[in-house]
C-alpha cells in the first residue's frame, strides 16, 4: 500500500513537472534588444510571453551585432521591440523575415540631435538614442508596447496603465530632489542622460565625444565647467575604465561614481542616478 501510494505520489509530481514544462514552452517568445526593456515589456505582458535580451549583459549596444543563432530565433518571435536608434536595430529588418513584427519604440519622442559613437561605430542619423533614460520618453515607449499587443485585452492596457503611474510618482519625487538641490548640471564620461537632462532643465556635460577623449584643451574647459556648476560626482558606465577620469576628478575634488544606464531596472536607476547628483543618501 505504501509502495501503491509512493508510485501515485511520483506519477503527480511528474506530471505537474510537465504541465509547467509545458505552460513555459507554449509561450510565444518577443525579443528586447537592450535591458532596459526587459522589465517594462515583462510587466506589461503579465507573464504571457517569454522576454528575451538581444545585447548581452557587459556588452556594448553601439558595437554589438546579433550573432547567426540570434538572427534565426528573431524569425520566430512575436515581436521584437527597439528603440529604433541603435545601429544594430536599424540592420534586424534586412535580417527578419517579418518586418512587421519589428516595433520601434521611438516613434512620438521628441528626439534630440547629436552623435554617439565608440570606434568606427557611428549613428548615421545624428541622433541620439539615449531614450530610455527618461522617464518621459519611457511612458511613450510603454503606450507604444500595450498598442501593439492584443487590442481585446483590457489587461495589458491596465498593466501599462499601472506602469506608467508608478513612474509618475518617481518622476514627481525626482524633480521635488532636483528642485531642493543647486543641481543644474551632471557630468557623465560618456552622454547616455541627454534626455533625463531635457526632463528637468539641466545640462549634461559629456567628457568623451564621439568616442574621442578630451584633448588638453578641453580638459581644462571641463574642470571649468565643474567647478562653475559646483559638480561634486562624476558618473562614468560599467563598460568604461575609472582609471582615465581620476586625473580629472582631482581636478574637480569632484567623486568618481559608476551608473548604469543599461540597468534592467531603469526605472530604480534613473532614481538613483537623481539620489547621486543631489547628494541623497551618501
Amino acid at each position: 500500500m505504501i509502495r501503491r501510494i509512493t508510485i501515485l505520489a511520483t506519477i503527480a509530481v511528474l506530471l505537474c513537472g510537465c504541465n509547467r514544462l509545458k505552460t513555459e514552452d507554449d509561450k510565444k517568445t518577443i525579443y528586447v534588444t537592450i535591458a532596459p526593456l526587459k522589465s517594462i515589456v515583462e510587466e506589461i505582458v503579465c507573464d504571457d510571453y517569454n522576454v528575451e535580451v538581444l545585447v548581452p549583459k557587459g556588452a556594448s549596444p553601439e558595437t554589438f551585432e546579433p550573432t547567426a543563432k540570434q538572427l534565426i530565433s528573431l524569425n520566430d518571435a512575436e515581436f521584437i521591440y527597439t528603440t529604433g536608434l541603435i545601429n544594430f536595430e536599424q540592420s534586424l529588418t534586412n535580417s527578419v523575415q517579418n518586418n512587421k513584427r519589428i516595433i520601434d519604440l521611438s516613434h512620438g519622442i521628441e528626439l534630440i540631435e547629436g552623435s554617439c559613437s565608440h570606434g568606427h561605430h557611428h549613428h548615421s542619423h545624428g541622433v541620439d538614442p539615449h531614450i530610455w533614460t527618461s522617464f518621459r520618453s519611457l511612458k511613450t515607449m510603454i503606450r507604444n508596447i500595450a498598442s501593439t499587443l492584443n487590442p481585446d485585452s483590457t489587461k495589458y492596457h491596465t498593466a501599462a496603465t499601472e506602469l506608467i503611474n508608478r513612474i509618475n510618482y518617481t518622476d514627481l519625487h525626482c524633480c521635488g530632489k532636483l528642485s531642493n538641490s543647486d543641481v543644474d548640471a551632471i557630468m557623465i564620461y560618456h552622454p547616455a542622460f541627454t534626455y533625463y537632462a531635457r526632463d528637468y532643465s539641466i545640462e549634461q556635460i559629456a567628457i568623451e565625444h564621439d568616442g574621442k577623449e578630451p584633448s588638453p584643451r578641453q580638459l581644462t574647459a571641463l574642470v571649468n565647467k565643474a567647478k562653475q556648476h559646483n559638480i561634486k560626482k562624476i558618473l562614468i558606465q560599467p563598460q568604461y575604465n575609472k582609471d582615465k577620469l581620476q586625473a580629472l576628478a582631482a581636478e574637480c575634488n569632484a567623486e568618481i561614481v559608476e551608473v548604469d544606464p543599461l540597468s534592467e531596472d531603469i526605472i530604480a536607476e534613473i532614481e538613483r542616478v537623481t539620489d547621486i547628483i543631489c547628494g541623497i543618501n551618501e
